[in-house]
């Protein structure tokens, strides 16, 4: 299970039963209308390798550190009595301290941040968009030849990089943007030119001046778009992740690292060799179709291919 990651449980442990049950009365609903309830997966000790299980945590009962906290997105319950859980995975997390007062476990945790320093900013903002562009070619691609109408992962899209502005951020851009009546004068002024003559465009873009002040201020602004800006580049990193046949040990890997450029430049390195197969099946069969319509009633050359 990684962040972004969705499928389907089937609940029949009397234990986990238990578990969603008691969640859904905490929630104030009966567990088949209960979408939303979150609980922590942890891989089974019994298969984890011994990696995982360096840090573990508990007394009596040992567990992996590292696990994931996903929401339910439906619920059904069957004929039998069981549960089918539709989840996706939203966050990482790591154990605290375990213990035992119910069938189940219970723990306490907290969330699994990367750790981006500021001077890797750029450098992960480009290689998230070499990754999408990758990403979408391959898209493109699996369209041409196979004609495939599923898409990209809603996922993928869903975190995927904003849209780049097509020219750099002007002083007018972000006084028009705060409701700054300068910004529409300004903007007048830059497009027919001043008493001096025609502004030249600067190479550097203009620094936004209201996030600096609120920044500064610290009421809470621009700290919310970092953190926002940090959670949409990790969770987009996974959901490209997701799009790989993944084993377990790729998989424990990409959950324990916490370094994000490195995790979109391994995920960009293994779309790489695939993409690059699919640029070659798509050339071929341009190739063909040209000899094709091209070649008239001999049809030799493509026979013998």
């Amino acid at each position: 299970m990684l962040p972004t990651s969705r499928g389907q449980l089937h609940v029949f442990e009397p234990r986990y039963l238990q578990l969603f049950e008691d969640l859904a009365t905490k929630a104030g609903a009966p567990v088949d209308k209960a979408q939303g309830l979150r609980f922590g997966h942890i891989l089974d000790p019994a298969v984890a390798p011994a990696s995982h299980m360096a840090d573990a945590v508990g007394e009596s009962v040992k567990m992996p550190r590292l696990a994931v906290l996903a929401t339910v997105k439906a619920v059904e319950r069957t004929p039998m009595g069981t549960l089918l859980l539709d989840y996706e995975v939203s966050k990482r997390i790591k154990l605290l301290s375990i213990w035992q007062t119910q069938p189940y476990l219970l723990a306490a945790a907290c969330f699994v941040a990367d750790s981006v320093a500021p001077s890797d900013e750029v450098a992960v903002e480009e290689l998230e968009w070499e990754l999408y562009r990758q990403l979408q070619e391959v898209d493109r691609l699996n369209r041409q030849l196979q004609g495939s109408q599923t898409g990209l992962p809603e996922s993928v899209h869903r975190y995927a990089p904003p849209v780049r502005p097509s020219r750099p951020r002007t002083i007018a851009d972000y006084l028009s943007e705060a409701g700054h009546p300068a910004g529409a004068a300004i903007s007048m002024w830059q497009r027919h030119g001043s008493v001096y003559g025609n502004l030249k465009q600067g190479r550097n873009p203009v620094e936004d001046p209201y996030a600096v002040r609120r920044s500064s201020l610290d009421v809470g602004g621009v700290l919310t778009e970092r953190l926002g800006k940090d959670t949409r580049q990790e969770l987009f990193s996974f959901a490209a992740a997701g799009m790989l046949e993944l084993g377990q040990a790729e998989a424990l890997a990409l959950l324990a690292s916490t370094d994000r450029a490195a995790r979109l430049r391994w995920v960009s390195a293994a779309v790489g060799p695939f993409l690059e197969q699919q640029r070659a099946k798509a050339s071929v069969e341009r190739a063909l179709k040209g000899s094709n319509s091209s070649g008239g009633g001999s049809g030799g050359g493509a026979a013998a291919l």
